[in-house]
């Protein structure tokens, strides 16, 4: 039991929802995600919000399928500056980040926060967690630390490559046991100005920002689905 309370706050986030295991999805299955741009202008500084969700009345337990990439595609020609003097990178390694629970990374590394949801059914139906985004180096950091007694933090490296982010979702399972995000809710806020803003909005089509999100599981067939906010 000591060992799978430590395991199952090895949760993950970002950015998206996380999982492990064999659990396969029943017809039930709903995977929702909104992702809006901050901004209102193509080329204005921008944050993003993110709002993931899955759920599955009909698997066992209620507990949906694990998933295993996430990839958001932002607007066309949006970009991330990596360079920009807005923000500091954090180079802390994956065990400083799990011994501090994120408190290695400098504050200016910090750009965003927000909440998760695990589902660890039939022992830990629901387990929340604060999340915390962080600049890396070429990559953002997301961090998940559980607010109660059971679990350790986890952090998981989204890449970023042009307006694409990237993040792989390790399996997790104890005794047999999956482990599953089910929710992620995370503002990730506008940071600098002008060349040096962190994220720069892209392009605006037809009035609208859109932010493509694809979810491929350790089961089951992928699924892809698109939000959108309104520009000019």
């Amino acid at each position: 039991m000591k060992k799978l309370l430590h395991i199952t706050g090895a949760l993950v986030a970002i950015t998206a929802l996380a999982g492990a295991g064999v659990a396969f999805a029943s017809s039930q299955f709903k995977q929702s995600s909104n992702i809006a741009l901050t901004a209102t202008k193509a080329g204005a500084p921008t944050g993003f919000k993110v709002n993931i969700a899955s759920s599955d009345p009909g698997a066992p337990n209620g507990q949906p399928q694990a998933l295993k990439v996430l990839t958001v595609t932002f607007p066309k020609s949006t970009r991330f500056n990596f360079k920009s003097t807005a923000v500091k990178q954090c180079t802390a390694s994956p065990t400083e980040l799990v011994a501090t629970k994120g408190a290695a990374c400098p504050a200016k590394s910090r750009i965003g926060s927000g909440t998760a949801v695990a589902n660890g059914a039939p022992v830990y139906p629901t387990i929340p967690e604060n999340a915390t985004v962080y600049v890396g180096k070429g990559k953002l950091l997301f961090m998940l630390v559980p607010t109660g007694p059971v679990g350790t933090p986890l952090p998981l490296e989204g890449a970023v490559s042009g307006n694409k982010l990237t993040t792989p979702v390790p399996a997790l399972s104890s005794g047999g046991l999956n482990i599953v995000i089910t929710e992620f809710k995370v503002t990730v806020k506008t940071v600098g100005s002008g060349k040096q803003a962190f994220v720069t909005a892209g392009q605006c089509t037809k009035g609208k920002f859109t932010v493509k999100s694809s979810f491929t599981y350790y089961t089951g067939s992928p699924v892809s689905k698109s939000s959108s906010s309104k520009c000019k």
